[in-house]
């Protein structure tokens, strides 16, 4: 993925469901979305966090239903060493 591209999620909160733009589909596990509507909103924003995402939007919509609107904040690159990831707005450099 490249550094600053978007992503759009639906979240159906009754049962967990969400649905990304990129037609990725998934569920939240059934206790955290019992837990209620930003229980469940919260499960996938912190899912999509650990993959580098930050989340820039959330829209209430009918029906128990979220968009979240993501931003890519970081490339995880390949590395067998226990590097930080690199954000998004940094300049690379090499060793000298």
């Amino acid at each position: 993925m490249q550094q600053g591209q978007r992503l759009d999620i639906e979240v159906y909160a009754h049962g967990g469901w969400w649905k990304a733009g990129t037609g990725e589909t998934g569920q939240v596990p059934a206790n955290q979305a019992k837990k209620g509507p930003l229980a469940t909103v919260a499960a996938i924003a912190d899912r999509f966090g650990m993959d580098g995402w930050e989340l820039t939007e959330v829209v209430s919509q009918a029906h128990s239903t979220y968009r979240l609107v993501f931003e890519q904040a970081f490339v995880m690159e390949d590395v067998d060493d226990d590097r930080e990831p690199v954000p998004a707005n940094a300049t690379a450099t090499h060793p000298g």
